[in-house]
């Protein structure tokens, strides 16, 4: 009995010395009136209008800062003519850079030779393409150009100028452009440019200035007609996938970058839109003194007409590195004399990539004709037998690697890149060193960009108020005016179950959601647009508060008043409280599997094992008491167990309950029934101290775990 009082009244110290018959429960004094059920006041309502006022006045509040937000106060143009320093956008903050590589390589962790030996060189004005069959090497020769993460060995040696710059400066000094366009499908094609502006020009460059050179990125790749256009996804219509691949060029050409690299600008466009992205390039090259490289996969004709320098691959190995011009010529001498009327990319994509045919012993078909002629420009071998008519399988492999190698094109190319080693010109890097936006104008611009794309695409929010409505007043029907009896006792414990197992299933759409942004993301960070503690923050503002804090206001403030449940000692606030950590914690927990697992598919399962897990601890399915000392601990690491344990304390702790059977009326404490469930009646501040402790917990693990596991591999 002693115990029972302790952990009712939370002191040790008051006990009972009691002989037969001598201490009896109030409830049995005779003479005693059962208190009645407290009706909601006037002042409890006023207090759950409070609530809903001060979620209405945060609400507003972030509507107009987002439309405050410097990212979209303007839909284009704001009016401002650049002054004499700020004439042509695209001309500042630039020096024209001459790039050259030599002897790069790369292997696999696993031993495999990916790249061996490549050079080459371009110059301002000039446009690179890098061109080979699938698995030549393209696209891992171009990562290494542009210094991204590889998880194999690089060797070689990256000039500009002659110069060997440190990765920090040589970043800031080129952009980069993936294959797939990864862009926020609710923003506009300005915002969107203006984003990558605001985060990444300096912060010392005026707003005005940093408009003007967005709207002329946007003129200069003829895409300002669209600007209020937004970028649109597979399921909402946008802009066309050529538009799409220009205003991913715009977003680096915006920061003005000596070199341009881009991973197959025309992949997935049909001839019209790729001929247009090759265009819009070469008129920046030529214009502005940039330096494109590019990879591309056999081009049409009149797009290969656009090229000034050409590498080509086969199989990791260099076949030819020079003038395009040049090209044809270079490969009719020595035997590759490409047909008229044939085009040159299509025969340079043939003649480099390894084949494997039957060739018959009497007579070579006309594809084959060449090798006939020429098999002394040919490592080959006999790989098999046909089994009908004794025809050989031959593999071929050239001899164009060596043949280049050992060519006045290949002698002379590596002399000038070694010429301008030796006699590096200077490369002025201040401009590139000025700092980028501060931390709080990330942030800022950040979460104004969230909420932008919330406000746009209202399906998950406005689902989630919704619902929570619904709940509320489904739950308020259900559980109306609730007895204080035993049953009414497991009607509170039932609803409570219910809410909490609502809420932490709700929090899985934060999977959803951090999926479809990782790769946008894993790409934003990779170009340096921001730290990712800035993304991080952004994010656990703009999730956290219109989806984990406001629908438990809205169904508790719904809800607590139809079923009657205790408003005694601020009962309503501290539910509030208790739900709203409990979402805030259970939701971060859920984030955290989707960082640290990229599949959405295994995210979510997993996801919903922990949850299943943590429920079953909550203290409904299994009595504490019973918990083995093995098992003990999952108990602990369970935030339904805290939240479950706190709103049941907190409701029925004070109750008196009344059970009329068979004409007997007997009165339990509502701490008893507690205590026989296994509850600590006296832990309910302890369950809140965990339920911040475990929160704020997971805030930093979901940092670690993003800043550390979410980068850029390839």
């Amino acid at each position: 009995m002693n115990d029972l009082i302790s952990s009712v009244f939370g002191d040790p110290y008051i006990t009972l010395h009691c002989a037969s018959g001598e201490c009896l429960h109030k409830s049995e004094i005779p003479g005693y009136d059962a208190p009645q059920r407290r009706r909601f006041t006037t002042g409890n309502f006023l207090t759950i209008g409070a609530v809903f006022l001060v979620c209405g006045l945060v609400i507003t509040w972030s509507v107009y800062s987002v439309g405050k937000s410097p990212l979209f106060s303007l839909s284009g143009s704001s009016g401002y003519t650049s002054g004499p320093d700020e004439h042509n956008p695209l001309s500042q903050n630039f020096t024209p850079a001459t790039f050259s590589f030599k002897n790069v390589s790369y292997t696999l962790p696993n031993g495999a030779k990916v790249l061996n030996n490549i050079y080459g060189m371009a110059s301002p004005g000039q446009c690179l393409a890098i061109m080979g069959g699938s698995g030549a090497g393209k696209t891992t020769l171009l990562d290494i150009l542009a210094a991204k993460n590889k998880r194999g060995t690089v060797q070689g040696d990256v000039y500009v100028n002659g110069q060997v710059l440190a990765p920090s400066a040589y970043k800031k000094i080129v952009g980069f452009v993936d294959q797939e366009d990864h862009l926020i499908p609710t923003l506009t094609v300005y915002e969107t440019v203006l984003n990558s502006a605001l985060l990444r020009l300096p912060r010392s460059m005026s707003f005005n200035a940093k408009v003007s050179r967005v709207t002329e990125v946007l003129n200069e790749l003829r895409i300002l007609g669209i600007k209020d256009r937004v970028i649109g996804s597979n399921f909402d219509r946008g802009i066309s996938g050529g538009e799409k691949r220009r205003v991913s060029i715009a977003c680096e050409l915006v920061t003005s970058p000596s070199i341009l690299f881009l991973d197959e600008p025309t992949s997935g466009l049909d001839a019209y839109n790729a001929k247009n992205v090759v265009d819009s390039l070469v008129k920046l090259a030529k214009d502005f003194e940039r330096t494109i490289v590019f990879t591309i996969h056999q081009p049409r004709s009149n797009i290969v007409s656009l090229f000034d320098k050409l590498t080509l691959l086969s199989e990791g190995d260099l076949i030819y590195s020079g003038d395009m011009i040049n090209c044809n010529d270079y490969f009719g001498k020595n035997g590759h004399q490409c047909p008229l009327g044939y085009n040159i990319a299509d025969y340079l994509i043939d003649i480099t990539v390894d084949h494997k045919k039957i060739i018959p012993d009497t007579d070579v078909t006309r594809e084959w004709e060449h090798f006939a002629v020429h098999r002394d420009e040919y490592n080959y071998q006999k790989v098999g037998d046909s089994s009908e008519n004794g025809e050989e399988l031959i593999r071929l492999n050239t001899k164009l690697p060596q043949l280049f190698e050992e060519s006045s094109f290949g002698i002379e190319l590596r002399r000038e890149i070694q010429e301008l080693a030796d006699d590096p010109q200077e490369l002025q890097l201040e401009q590139y060193m000025l700092k980028r936006a501060s931390f709080p104008t990330q942030l800022s611009i950040l979460s104004s960009r969230t909420f932008k794309n919330l406000y746009r695409n209202p399906k998950l929010l406005l689902t989630n108020y919704v619902l929570s409505l619904a709940v509320g007043l489904f739950c308020g029907f259900i559980y109306y005016d609730v007895s204080n009896d035993i049953s009414g006792f497991q009607n509170r414990l039932g609803v409570f179950f219910f809410v909490l197992a609502l809420f932490g299933f709700s929090s899985l759409t934060g999977l959803h959601s951090f999926a479809q942004e990782r790769i946008i993301f894993i790409r934003e960070r990779a170009n340096n647009y921001y730290h990712p503690a800035a993304y991080y923050l952004s994010k656990m503002i703009c999730d956290l508060l219109p989806l984990r804090v406001l629908p438990p206001v809205i169904l508790l403030s719904i809800m607590y008043p139809l079923i009657g449940l205790t408003m005694e000692h601020n009962g309503f606030l501290k539910a509030l409280a208790i739900l709203v950590l409990f979402n805030l914690a259970i939701a971060i927990e859920v984030l955290i599997v989707g960082i640290l697992i990229k599949d959405p598919g295994t995210s979510t399962i997993i996801s919903v094992l922990i949850l299943l897990f943590s429920l079953l601890f909550a203290g409904l399915f299994i009595n504490s008491e019973d918990l083995k000392a093995q098992t003990k601990w999952l108990q602990w690491i369970s935030l339904f167990h805290y939240a479950y344990e706190a709103l049941a304390i907190n409701e029925v702790r004070d109750l008196i309950l009344r059970e009329k059977k068979y004409g007997l009326s007997i009165e339990v404490p509502g701490a008893v029934i507690l205590s026989t469930f296994g509850f600590n009646v006296s832990a309910f501040w302890n369950d809140i101290f965990y339920l911040v402790g475990w929160g704020c917990t997971f805030v930093v693990l979901g940092y670690v775990f993003l800043h550390y596991f979410t980068f850029e591999r390839r």
